[in-house]
C-alpha cells in the first residue's frame, strides 16, 4: 500500500506540473483530454469485428478483456524530465521513464500489464504487455487535440486490431 501511495503522489505531482526539462516527448501537449466520439473510430466495433472468428467458448472473455483495456473517456497526460505520466479516467496513474524498464500496472485486478514508453520525435508510444495481448498506443498532439493510434496484437487474433481516437483538450 505504501508503494501505491508513493506512486500516486509522484503521478499527481508530475501530472499537475506544466514545466520540466526538455525531453523527446515535449511535443505532446500536457493536459486533460476528453474523447471526441464524432472524430474517433468506434473501438468496440473494431474489437467485435476482429474477434468474430474466435471460438464461441473464448470469444466473450477475450472481448470483455479487450473492451475493458480500451474503454477510456478521459486522459490526463504529462511529460517532464524524461518521464511520462498518464491517467485514464479515474484509474491508477501510470508514471514511467521514457526508454526505461517497464513498470507493472493494474487496470483492474484481472488485467495486469507491463508498461513501457518510448518517444520518437513528436510521438509518445506506450506499450502494454499482458498475459494474452500486447497493445501499443501512440500519442501525438495536433493543435489542441491528442490523437491516439492503437494497435493490439494477440495470438488469439488472426489480424491486429487497429483504431484511432481523438481527444479534445479540456484544460
Amino acid at each position: 500500500m505504501r508503494h501505491h501511495t508513493l506512486l500516486a503522489a509522484i503521478a499527481v505531482a508530475m501530472l499537475s506540473s506544466t514545466s520540466g526539462s526538455a525531453s523527446p516527448a515535449q511535443a505532446v501537449v500536457s493536459g486533460i483530454y476528453e474523447l471526441d466520439t464524432s472524430r474517433s473510430d468506434n473501438a468496440f466495433k473494431v474489437i467485435d469485428s476482429a474477434t468474430a472468428t474466435i471460438s464461441d467458448d473464448k470469444r466473450p472473455r477475450v472481448r470483455m478483456r479487450l473492451r475493458k483495456s480500451i474503454a477510456v473517456n478521459r486522459i490526463r497526460i504529462s511529460t517532464a524530465g524524461g518521464r511520462v505520466g498518464l491517467a485514464y479516467d479515474a484509474k491508477t496513474p501510470i508514471v514511467v521513464w521514457i526508454g526505461g524498464d517497464p513498470i507493472t500496472w493494474k487496470l483492474i485486478p484481472e488485467l495486469v500489464y507491463d508498461v513501457s514508453v518510448k518517444a520518437d520525435g513528436e510521438t509518445v508510444a506506450l506499450t502494454f504487455r499482458g498475459d494474452d495481448s500486447e497493445r501499443t498506443s501512440k500519442y501525438h498532439s495536433v493543435g489542441q487535440d491528442l490523437v491516439e493510434n492503437t494497435t493490439i496484437i494477440s495470438p488469439l487474433l488472426s489480424t491486429p486490431i487497429v483504431y484511432k481516437q481523438v481527444f479534445k483538450k479540456t484544460s
